[in-house]
């Protein structure tokens, strides 16, 4: 079980960004649609709604809002026809759903319809609404490759969102992708579109086994701890904020860069993954480049600890935006 663990004295912070002259930070939950798994499976599904309970305990009550599911014609987007129909129709072969991890069961194919609404919504709470940080309690799903999925992945959310702001009045999107996995789906997704930058750092002996060309990959050490780790991140996010000037970043957020995960092979603490997220959500303030934020994986046993990871990332993301109002 989750224990609230975070002071409720955080509250304050939302109740500060709701009076700024900004719009409030907002995020959608996908939890009218649960994602069910047989029991045993690896994929901890609760992590989603004890992340919800967790920040709805802890300030972002009036500020989650439930998304629905996404409409076919902006999964095409990006994604083909064909593969669409099969998703859509239940008829993948048993080796496209064992490839994707998730069996053909109940709820399967409406979680991943609102995941990649959820973050088309926090994308139009940026482009019509002006806020400049908001995120989904889910997505992240950046192992989906336009004509089929894989690794817990069926559609690429920030794919379709990214093609949803490239026609609507966006010119250059930076996605930084700091999950422990490559984001092969989305790299190559985008191998042909100058106007993304697609930024990938993660475990390079890991999966996937045979990776596709981001615009730029960094292949880290096992096992690579905070101090190594934050250095090279800070190294590289005022380059690739200032040198391609991106009008919208999306956060690939994953949470199993931590030395407890199964399945991530890095090493860092809890703290090195704040001051993560805070890197990034800093430098993004600091030049007022909206950020969408999208959880990707974290696969630690403890269901609750994945959450409260993930938690931590959507609080660091309230901070800076309380100390950016406070500046501003």
């Amino acid at each position: 079980m989750l224990e609230n663990t975070l002071p409720n004295k955080r509250s304050p912070i939302l109740n500060q960004l709701c009076n700024a002259r900004l719009q409030p930070f907002r995020v959608w939950s996908c939890e009218d649609y649960p994602l069910v798994v047989p029991e045993g499976h690896p994929f901890p599904n609760k992590k989603y709604p004890l992340l919800e309970n967790f920040l709805r305990d802890n300030g972002f009550a009036e500020h989650i809002t439930r998304c629905g599911m996404i409409e076919r014609r902006l999964l095409e987007l990006v994604h083909s026809p064909e593969y669409i129909e099969r998703v859509m129709n239940m008829a993948l072969s048993p080796e496209e759903f064992r490839k994707v991890g998730f069996p053909a069961g109940v709820g399967y194919l409406q979680r991943a319809l609102s995941s990649v609404e959820g973050t088309l919504c926090a994308t139009r709470n940026v482009l019509d609404d002006g806020a400049i940080i908001s995120g989904v309690l889910a997505g992240g799903t950046h192992h989906a490759f336009a004509d089929r999925g894989e690794g817990y992945c069926t559609f690429n959310d920030i794919a379709v969102a990214s093609r949803y702001a490239l026609n609507h009045s966006i010119d250059r999107i930076l996605i930084v992708d700091l999950d422990a996995h490559q984001g092969n789906g989305t790299a190559s997704i985008f191998s042909r579109e100058p106007r993304v930058f697609t930024f990938s750092m993660h475990a390079e002996e890991n999966y996937p086994r045979t990776k596709e060309r981001s615009s730029l990959d960094i292949g880290l050490p096992l096992g690579t701890n905070d101090e190594a780790y934050l250095k090279i991140l800070n190294e590289h996010i005022p380059v690739l904020l200032d040198g391609f000037k991106p009008q919208l970043v999306f956060f690939q957020s994953g949470v199993d860069v931590l030395a407890e995960d199964r399945f991530g092979r890095l090493g860092l603490t809890a703290n090195g993954q704040h001051l993560r997220d805070t890197t990034v959500f800093e430098h993004c303030l600091d030049r007022h480049v909206p950020c969408v934020i999208t959880l990707g994986g974290g696969y630690q046993r403890d269901h609750g600890a994945v959450a409260l990871a993930h938690a931590q990332t959507f609080l660091a993301a309230a901070e800076s935006l309380a100390r950016h109002v406070d500046r501003n």
